[in-house]
């Protein structure tokens, strides 16, 4: 595969970019797991066995059906091989978003990728965080005033966060046309994920022509989740808790007076607030051709707006849509489209199985779905409308935040 190409969310899946979830998922201090997974506030460890069992389903499903499933650790570690000139530029954006601060803690946390032993022990490090015992801080901590007034570094503690949420890769960054999307995370943590996105797209061999639009340094945030690829031309665009109507704003500038993106129109939807599901794409998801599965929460407050370049090529026009979402995505893909409903129209299976995200899927190809198995209700509708549907249990991986979706990001569909 060469490079990317992503112009709608059905057509055949060819190419995703993964993560195995692996020791990062592990390394924080004992009995301070929220440190480091502070969204899963109602759970105190992480099954890393039982996580690396659902991605490895995940990933041989996928596999199955042709898919290519690419290791982001791996192009990682490839780019930064073949153009090690490049490193310095990258440690530099993974310092920018460390949390680390200071002349100090910064020199010390250089030091340790300059003396890494190899390109595999560099990632090791960006992947599982640093404790301050990895460090030269706590070398001779003995004969320093610290240790005299009894206010030591503590080895144990974390420097930096490990990247834990890795495997989540449709956030950091969203493939539109031939170019990719990279977005400000709304999470400061979730930001050195992007880190390594830019690495990738701008210094690997294979991907590093890829056309960039980097939001990353936006006052704003936007988070992938929230960019569904209607056609080469539209995007659907969620104002969300994580996307905020500025970042909307700045994307719509950046791809609409680009000649490297073909789009010239966003439609942006505000998101419902629930607390658990945070992005458009766990609201609405394109199952064929002119079916869409829709949570039917979105489709009673329907805030929504085309943006689309003037005339004049100067500015934005931003005109609100008086329609409902189901007319909206009729007029986008240019024919009417049937709508599933988020627990096949049981109320009791719909308030459970909207908050186990059973309408955020992954389309392998037109009607050919990947779901959350513990959705039945949702996946019974789904096949009586003749989707042709492949269950995987997640639990794990997702707790409630996100579906199949969220843990692969397509770089390659066929066209419609």
């Amino acid at each position: 595969m060469q490079g990317v190409h992503i112009t709608n969310e059905i057509g055949h899946l060819k190419a995703v970019l993964v993560h195995r979830p692996g020791t990062e998922t592990q390394n924080y201090p004992d009995a301070d797991f929220s440190q480091v997974f502070s969204l899963r506030k109602w759970s105190g460890r992480f099954d890393l066995d039982k996580a690396i069992y659902e991605h490895d389903s995940m990933v041989q499903l996928l596999e199955k059906h042709g898919v290519e499933t690419i290791e982001i650790r791996d192009l990682l570690e490839d780019s930064l091989e073949t153009e090690p000139q490049s490193l310095k530029c990258f440690i530099d954006d993974y310092l920018r978003c460390s949390g680390a601060t200071g002349r100090e803690f910064l020199e010390t946390i250089t030091q340790l990728f300059e003396n890494a032993k190899n390109t595999q022990e560099l990632v090791n490090i960006v992947l599982n965080g640093i404790r301050f015992g990895d460090t030269e801080l706590c070398s001779n901590q003995s004969e320093t005033l610290r240790a005299l007034v009894h206010e030591q570094f503590d080895p144990a503690s974390l420097l930096v966060n490990p990247l834990n949420t890795l495997f989540f890769t449709r956030d950091p960054a969203v493939v539109v046309g031939d170019g990719i999307i990279l977005n400000h995370m709304y999470w400061p943590e979730r930001d050195r994920e992007v880190a390594l996105y830019r690495q990738i797209f701008t210094h690997h061999k294979i991907m590093g022509e890829t056309p960039v639009c980097d939001l990353n340094r936006s006052s704003y945030h936007i988070e992938g989740g929230d960019v569904l690829v209607i056609s080469a031309k539209t995007l659907l665009v969620g104002i969300s808790d994580r996307t905020e109507p500025a970042a909307v704003e700045s994307l719509a500038k950046e791809l609409l007076t680009s000649n490297k993106f073909q789009t010239t129109e966003l439609i942006a939807i505000r998101v419902p607030s629930d607390g658990l599901r945070i992005h458009l794409d766990t609201f609405i998801s394109r199952i064929d051709h002119d079916a869409f599965l829709i949570d039917r929460e979105i489709c009673n407050a329907v805030d929504a707006y085309s943006i689309q370049l003037k005339r004049s090529g100067k500015g934005l026009t931003i005109t609100p849509i008086d329609r409902t979402i189901p007319e909206i995505l009729s007029v986008a893909c240019c024919e009417p489209i049937k709508v599933i409903d988020c627990g096949g129209g049981n109320q009791t299976a719909y308030e459970r199985e909207r908050r186990n995200n059973a309408t955020s899927i992954l389309a392998l190809s037109p009607g050919k779905l990947c779901v959350y198995e513990e959705n039945v209700w949702t996946n019974e509708a789904l096949e009586k409308a003749g989707m042709e549907l492949f269950p995987l249990s997640i639990d794990e991986l997702t707790k409630g935040y996100g579906g199949t979706n969220c843990l692969c990001l397509p770089l390659w569909r066929e066209d419609l």
